[in-house]
């Protein structure tokens, strides 16, 4: 099977959506041949990013990346940079299908992805599957969410009577698809997986963390949704704990001065950006994972964090509560709700014993969600549309 993909983020630039669709794609690529249409870093961050191929081949992965005008973070698209994507996406999905006879598109995100996916699957007459991720139809921390804007409402619903099938990555974003945007094609549940990797092990020394001290880990882009802001303000009253914090973006320098205020510099480290291998050892290295995140369309990295056999403090808004349940794999707490993140921390941080019944049920339950398994279903959603024409 040929398969295409749009996704405007893909490894090195985004977050855990384009981390996602990287995964998906190479293990589809083990037994098909996948192209994915990205977004190609701008001139200023290949200074930081190094040499970015246009296009890259790697077995039966091909990745072809695309200009974009005002792409300047890693971490964080802006709406320019979305906007642009569609017209120079479309042309290259265009250009690329006069050479290679596809079986079917997929859009990663409804917006911006989903446009030029639609547009080249209509004009060629490929199947066209549309999968729902998150943020592409909510995000509580935004005035111009999806799900708040009318010209997005109509776009996202324009797009989806474009596909054969729907497929969202957790029961939360499709009850969202059908509740705030109207959408009535079928949609089929395909969570994302997890890659299991193996990395080195590294001791907190050799990772410059408090050695004696219960250490708690948490990972994502610094963005408001995160509910970063919110977990530094709890965290002052978790004066047992420390945190470490893994991910770069917009808040850095707000968030330093946040931790300067509260007076707790000296238990909060903000680590930036890391390696996937270093990320994995801090990781084990940690008592537990913890998320403050105003939602979360899936969260991979609480799949992560179960994978290193960490019990989790979350919100209980998201995708996550597809897989996190109450007591066995976490505390679920309401989001924006400081009184209960501190119970819930202060909890967990005492409670040994809680911590290592939930760190075995994690790394129990985490094995449902390899990606060899949601790579399959996703592939039979994928047949499931071509037999549908």
């Amino acid at each position: 099977m040929r398969i295409l993909i749009f996704n405007f983020e893909y490894p090195p630039l985004g977050g855990g959506g384009g981390v996602a669709t990287k995964d998906l794609a190479q293990e589809l690529a083990k037994d098909n041949e996948v192209h994915v249409i990205t977004t190609a870093p701008s001139r200023q961050l290949k200074e930081s990013l190094g040499d970015v191929p246009i296009e890259e081949v790697s077995g039966n992965l091909h990745v072809h990346r695309v200009p974009v005008i005002g792409r300047t973070q890693v971490a964080v698209s802006s709406l320019i940079s979305m906007l642009t994507f569609v017209p120079t996406a479309g042309w290259y999905g265009w250009r690329l299908t006069t050479r290679v006879q596809f079986d079917v598109i997929n859009a990663q995100f409804a917006v911006p992805s989903g446009l030029p996916a639609a547009l080249v699957a209509r004009l060629r007459s490929i199947p066209f599957v549309l999968s729902f991720i998150g943020g592409d139809l909510y995000d509580p921390s935004k005035g111009v969410s999806p799900h708040r804007h009318p010209i997005l409402r109509w776009l996202i619903r324009r797009i989806a009577a474009q596909a054969t099938v729907a497929t969202a990555i957790s029961e939360d974003t499709k009850r969202r698809a059908r509740e705030l945007h109207s959408v009535t094609l079928p949609i089929e549940v395909t969570h994302i997986g997890l890659v299991p990797r193996k990395f080195g092990t590294a001791s907190r020394a050799q990772l410059k963390l408090p050695e004696a001290a219960q250490l708690a880990v948490t990972v994502g882009r610094l963005i408001p949704r995160k509910g970063y802001r919110e977990l530094l303000a709890a965290w002052a009253d978790v004066p047992e704990a420390h945190l470490a914090i893994i991910g770069d973006g917009p808040l850095r320098d707000e968030l330093t001065s946040l931790a300067e205020s509260l007076g707790i510099t000296d238990r909060v480290r903000l680590l930036g950006y890391q390696s996937e291998e270093i990320k994995a050892q801090v990781l084990r290295a940690a008592d537990y994972y913890v998320s403050a995140a105003q939602h979360e369309g899936f969260g991979i990295v609480f799949l992560e964090a179960m994978a290193a056999g960490l019990p989790i403090v979350a919100t209980n808004n998201g995708g996550h509560t597809d897989f996190l349940t109450t007591q066995r794999n976490a505390l679920l707490v309401p989001p924006g709700n400081k009184e209960e993140l501190v119970k819930a921390l202060a909890r967990l941080t005492a409670d040994t014993n809680l911590q290592t019944s939930m760190a075995a049920a994690n790394k129990e339950d985490v094995r449902e969600f390899y990606v060899d398994k949601t790579s399959a279903r996703f592939m039979n959603v994928l047949r499931g549309a071509i037999e549908r024409g």
